[in-house]
């Protein structure tokens, strides 16, 4: 559902009490004058400072990373779903997966390493055989690591934890080097989906939609 416009016409930056412009197909609200990028959830602003994207701070971010010569960072948007709103990146050379919490399903998590989403022998399997067959051609000395923390040339980041009810615990995993970025399904309960089409894995393209559960997720780029 879209933003009432009413409502818009009579909020303002919590920060300078200016005005806001409706962005990015309406899942965000800019201050311009702030450079504070407001989330839409659920046709609801959330308008606290703390929870806004801040511009100039992610524009130095970048631009201190790539003078700092740092990997390369590619960004996703959940653009549908309990988390709508929620960005999150992947750097290259890792992998991060994709499930859905259990403890506290108020609440987006993202967890550390040391509290993983837990992969059995079976799953550890078949991310390995993804990885030696899509991703051979960059693969180095490592390709035959497979740990909790380590596939092949991919070190596991922490994983993206949603509050989707539909989606399997352990969902599906992203993963990101010279050869591209890639998604895997993790032979989810109601399947991974890539521009509407169920998918086992794929090589994404800048501008997908992936589909897990009822969260829609954006490739950014």
């Amino acid at each position: 559902m879209a933003l009432d416009q009413k409502l818009l016409d009579i909020i303002v930056c919590p920060q300078c009490k200016g005005e806001l412009a409706l962005i990015e197909g309406g899942v965000n609200l800019l201050c311009e004058r702030c450079k504070l990028k407001f989330p839409v959830r659920d046709s609801i602003p959330v308008m606290v400072v703390d929870e806004a994207v801040n511009l100039q701070r992610e524009s130095a971010r970048q631009a201190q990373s790539a003078a700092e010569g740092e990997m390369p960072v590619v960004m996703f948007r959940v653009g549908s779903g309990t988390d709508q709103g929620m960005s999150f990146e992947l750097t290259q050379g890792t992998c991060r997966a994709i499930g859905r919490a259990v403890q506290d399903t108020q609440k987006t998590t993202v967890f550390n390493v040391d509290f993983a989403l837990s992969l059995d022998e079976s799953t550890k399997g078949l991310i390995m055989q993804y990885v030696s067959k899509q991703f051979r051609k960059t693969s180095s000395s490592v390709e035959s690591v497979a740990s909790a923390q380590q596939f092949g040339q991919f070190r596991r980041a922490p994983d993206i934890v949603l509050t989707d009810g539909s989606l399997s615990r352990l969902h599906a995993m992203l993963f990101y080097d010279a050869a591209g970025v890639g998604i895997l399904d993790l032979v989810s309960k109601n399947g991974t989906f890539v521009n509407g089409k169920e998918v086992e894995s794929r090589l994404l393209q800048k501008g997908d939609t992936i589909e897990v559960g009822e969260t829609s997720i954006m490739f950014e780029g």
